[in-house]
């Protein structure tokens, strides 16, 4: 009887544990995940607002910013998937199904 009792509260901390983990990554993940989806909105925007003003007036003034923005979105970038290989955030990323942003995923921006 004790032993069952014993079983079953180990039973709870583990659920407990892994509950906790996956929320916790799922937290991180999905904040990083919106940041990068941000930003990859804005630098197809700026994208856009450059091809019009290519050979006009704010030409350069376009191609800064839309410089700024792809230098912004590398970094999120490279944050992000330093994030999804945390040997702590691996198997809730892949249970979860977030996966890697970028050149393999058909988002290149470049």
């Amino acid at each position: 009887m004790i032993a069952t009792l014993g079983w079953f509260i180990a039973g709870i901390c583990m659920a407990a544990f892994v509950t906790l983990w996956f929320a916790v990554s799922f937290k991180e993940l999905s904040s990083k995940q919106k940041s990068l989806n941000t930003v990859r909105e804005q630098v197809q925007m700026h994208r856009r607002l450059y091809m019009q003003e290519r050979g006009g007036d704010n030409d350069a003034a376009a191609k800064k910013i839309l410089e700024n923005k792809l230098m912004v979105y590398r970094e999120l970038e490279k944050s992000y998937q330093a994030m999804l290989k945390m040997p702590m955030n691996r198997i809730p990323a892949y249970i979860l199904g977030f996966h890697s942003a970028g050149k393999d995923r058909g988002n290149n921006l470049y």
